[in-house]
């Protein structure tokens, strides 16, 4: 009998540990879809600040396509939301529908001249601004043919396009769903993209976008006659153009599709399908999940460029990657098409010619040709990809004669260096081009992308500069600078401090690389930020207007005071001050240096607020309606039972409730995973009324005991203490939360009592009430906190590791039980301590956002011990929050370390 029980017992343990982990799975999954859903829902945010700009200034255009991809966001919102919940929400499908039919219906009333979507544009008409409309790659190229580069002409086929083509026979519809299937592990990514490819493949054409490319083709064929192949036959390459392809955050590199030697309308419509099916190719796919993007981006314009008669092909780097300071330039070159040399499946000849600014030798000169030659390495080649005069390619063998010749002349080769410096000048950066000559070496530019490489300006400054530096970093775009100290911390900040002409250069300090400051960088003679690396998109600017720019300077903030004199040597990442020959030129000639302007600041920023009607502003009727439909936030209460998605009368609305609803439906995962994963779920007993449980995702704590009772009981019996945290960022945040003057016990102010009454009965009958179980999930680096703490909710997202560039910290705070009005003065406390603290901080209402990225373990575990306490501090502050001036008395308590101090009464003189 004994021996039957031993194995029952054995064999309920193994089911058990098979769901437990099964759990795991599914709840590592709904966590990866939710940080998707955070993506998705900053981005939307940022969409309807571009449309409320462009109501405001007219831009029809630019408004119609954020319309449209604010409409597909929503959706995604939307999805995910419903991804979530296990499908609680399915009305919000109705509601988004009927929303997008009157914001189009009011956009057509908006702009009532447009005869039709914008969807084919030729090159030379394609304005800067419509990037959004024709993406990174055919701006970039278009941008060079209106200089009179040799690119070849060509349109582009806008991503209204792609939208209208996926809005019909349900294309949009279907390819969302089989996604969303991948999303919950129920259908693979290869199999997803075989059923999404075939889909868009069999489906036709909306006949005005049918119209649109037969018109672009036909018009490109009749200014074009030298666009045909060996054979005279006119034909087009068509490729991808992404609006987030070739950007400093994701280059999309290889992961779409090109067809080349395309002959005919009818070849055309199939082409522009193949392009687009790649865009949901299993790699595509793979690539957004990876990099947290939404796989469901309906943002891919085509372009569409005269073919090429290509005798040879390659690639350039205007700088060589591996050594940027050499003054050298990198070439590849492939016979017959480009394809080979691109795609690393062939021997290609490598040249390093001499940069024209270039002081070991002159180009262009007979010794220069004969070095650059000499240094190729010339391969044996044996296959080329030819155009077929039919259309189409073809593999054929090189001849025996030409395997071994290399495929650049001199002359050929100097002038591949002249256009590439060219585009480089043009750009203001390093350049990745592809390229093609032809037969009787006409040289064309095919695509210009950056090239990231960190080149020292080896510029000397006047006098060399003696004693320690005042600050180190990172050099992130070369060269040197003078100029008074201006530090700033929010976007506001920048937008303050560049507003303001002052004669004297200025050194702009960030606690952190904001991209919002990339805009203004050329207010500034340069830059230094304390957290940041030099691959991100503010170094990347900054290289492209030549703006000297350290980065990961860690004190730079705390020690750099505003006024002083700097000399930034970027070159070696240092920072000194300034001798006073350095900045004397900069002041009036009678006057000294107390005679000057003393170095603009900027003063306290009021809270961000949801944009609204602007003062001054006369906004038509039928404009006034469109706002109306996108921008207002109506939803004001996000607690208690009225919150509804029928109370939803915007977009913003919509946005606001998914986001609200996608924050619940995390808490009720963790809620419906206790049972089948208790043995993962351990109460964190910290002694203090901070409560939560730590689902474990390996290495966030000692393992509990085995026992032989429930998974759950035993978890429950077994809570974990301060000692058994393992996971960096928890242990740092429960540091923070014992922080020894906290006082947890106090209770809230008398004056907010029957505030906290009232929301108490209405809380009760509400989504969440207050006394609900908490959850983190942790790892040895990583911790998500999800916590409903009284009346209000706190979420933590942390990475604290060893690669400061994969660092985090995203934080919201919102809530309260003393009303609203109090509710936003405690936001507002809170952004006063992280903003000192370097955080990016946003305020709406009662809710504060703020990030800080780019930090090494130190800094984000200093920050999450902090964070701890600013928690603590916290609980029930909204009730001290009695007028304005409290936000800035409290704050200054926390800063101070007096953390006992919870009134504006016990404030420090």
């Amino acid at each position: 009998m004994m021996p039957l029980l031993d194995s029952l017992r054995t064999a309920l343990a193994a089911r058990s540990q098979r769901r437990e982990q099964q759990a795991l799975l599914e709840l590592k999954a709904r966590y990866h879809a939710f940080r998707i859903f955070l993506e998705n829902n900053g981005r939307a945010l940022e969409l309807l600040v571009a449309a409320d700009n462009a109501l405001h200034h007219d831009e029809h255009e630019t408004l119609r396509t954020t319309a449209d991809t604010l409409l597909s966001v929503v959706g995604e919102l939307v999805d995910g939301l419903n991804l979530l919940s296990g499908e609680a929400h399915t009305g919000l499908y109705s509601l988004h529908g009927s929303m997008e039919t009157t914001v189009r219906e009011a956009l057509h009333a908006f702009t009532p001249q447009a005869s039709g979507p914008q969807y084919c544009i030729a090159l030379d008409a394609l304005d800067p601004s419509m990037h959004a409309l024709a993406g990174s790659k055919a701006a970039n190229l278009a941008q060079l043919h209106r200089m009179r580069m040799p690119v070849p002409d060509g349109f582009v086929c806008t991503t209204r396009c792609c939208h209208d083509f996926l809005a019909e026979n349900d294309l949009a519809a279907t390819i969302r769903s089989l996604l969303r299937d991948v999303e919950r592990g129920e259908l693979d990514i290869p199999a997803a993209a075989r059923l999404i490819h075939a889909a868009i493949m069999k489906a036709p054409l909306p006949p005005a976008l049918r119209q649109a490319l037969q018109s672009a083709y036909e018009s490109l064929e009749s200014r074009a006659p030298e666009g045909r192949t060996s054979a005279g036959r006119f034909s087009i390459s068509v490729r991808s153009s992404g609006v987030a392809e070739d950007r400093p955050e994701h280059s999309f590199a290889g992961q779409f599709t090109s067809v080349l030697n395309v002959t005919g309308t009818e070849r055309l419509y199939e082409a522009y399908r193949e392009v687009i099916a790649s865009g949901f190719s299993a790699r595509a796919i793979a690539y957004r999940l990876n990099a947290g993007l939404s796989p469901v981006d309906f943002d891919l314009a085509v372009l569409c460029q005269i073919m090429v008669d290509a005798y040879c092909a390659g690639v350039m780097m205007t700088r060589d990657p591996a050594q940027p300071d050499s003054g050298r330039l990198l070439l590849s070159a492939a016979p017959g098409l480009g394809t080979l040399a691109v795609g690393g499946s062939a021997p290609v000849d490598l040249y390093h010619p001499w940069r024209s600014d270039s002081d070991t030798m002159h180009p262009g000169t007979p010794a220069q040709d004969a070095l650059a030659m000499n240094d190729a390495e010339i391969a044996r080649k044996t296959m080329r990809e030819v155009a077929l005069s039919t259309g189409g390619l073809t593999m054929e063998p090189v001849p025996e004669a030409e395997a071994d010749l290399p495929l650049l002349v001199p002359e050929t080769l100097q002038r591949l260096v002249m256009y590439g410096e060219m585009v480089e000048n043009i750009e203001g950066m390093a350049q990745d081009v592809e390229w093609a000559v032809t037969r009787d070496g006409t040289v064309q530019l095919l695509q210009a992308r950056p090239l990231r490489v960190t080149a020292r300006s080896g510029r000397p400054l006047a006098a060399p500069l003696v004693g320690e530096p005042l600050v180190t970093g990172v050099c992130a775009s070369a060269g040197k600078a003078v100029g008074r100290a201006v530090p700033a911390r929010t976007k506001a900040d920048v937008e303050a401090l560049a507003a303001i002409r002052d004669t004297a250069p200025r050194i702009l300090v960030l606690p952190q690389a904001l991209v919002d400051a990339a805009r203004h960088l050329r207010s500034f003679a340069g830059v230094i930020i304390d957290a940041g690396n030099p691959t991100d998109h503010l170094s990347c600017i900054a290289r492209e207007y030549s703006i000297p720019l350290i980065t990961a300077a860690r004190t730079a903030s705390a020690t750099l005071q505003a006024g002083h004199w700097l000399v930034l040597d970027a070159d070696n990442g240092l920072v000194h001050p300034a001798p006073e020959h350095l900045w004397n030129s900069f002041l009036p000639e009678t006057g000294t240096e107390e005679d000057a302007d003393p170095a603009p600041t900027p003063g306290n920023t009021a809270p961000a607020a949801p944009p609204v009607p602007r003062p001054g502003i006369a906004m038509p009727a039928a404009r006034k309606a469109l706002w109306d439909l996108l921008v207002p936030l109506n939803l004001t209460e996000a607690y208690g039972p009225t919150f509804s998605w029928q109370e939803c009368r915007s977009v913003h609305d919509l946005v606001r409730y998914t986001h609200e609803m996608a924050v619940l439906a995390m808490f009720h995962a963790g809620d419906s995973v206790m049972e089948e994963a208790g043995g993962l779920l351990r109460p964190l007993d910290l002694g203090i009324p901070f409560h939560f449980l730590v689902i474990d995702l390996g290495g966030a704590a000692r393992r509990s005991p085995q026992g032989r009772t429930s998974l759950l009981k035993r978890a429950m019996r077994n809570p974990m203490h301060r000692e058994d945290v393992l996971s960096a960022p928890l242990a740092a945040l429960c540091e923070g939360l014992l922080t020894p003057e906290l006082s947890w016990h106090s209770g809230p102010d008398a004056e907010a009592i029957s505030g906290i009454m009232s929301r108490t009965m209405l809380d009760a009958r509400g989504a969440r009430p207050a006394g609900s179980f908490n959850y983190a999930l942790a790892a040895r680096d990583y911790l998500n906190l999800n916590a409903r703490v009284e009346f209000h909710f706190a979420m933590l997202d942390a990475v604290c590791g060893g690669d400061a560039q994969a660092n985090y910290i995203r934080f919201r705070f919102k809530g309260g039980g003393a009303g609203l009005e109090r509710g936003h003065r405690r936001a507002v406390f809170l952004r006063h301590v992280l903003e000192h603290h370097g955080f990016v901080t946003t305020v709406v209402g009662d809710l504060i956002t703020a990030s800080l990225t780019g930090a090494s373990r130190g800094v984000v575990r200093e920050r999450l011990v902090m964070l701890g306490r600013l928690l603590g501090y916290s609980r029930f502050l909204d009730g001290a929050m009695r007028d304005d001036d409290a936000p800035l008395q409290l704050a200054e308590n926390f800063l101070q370390g007096r953390y006992e101090c919870r009134t504006p009464e016990n404030t420090a003189p």
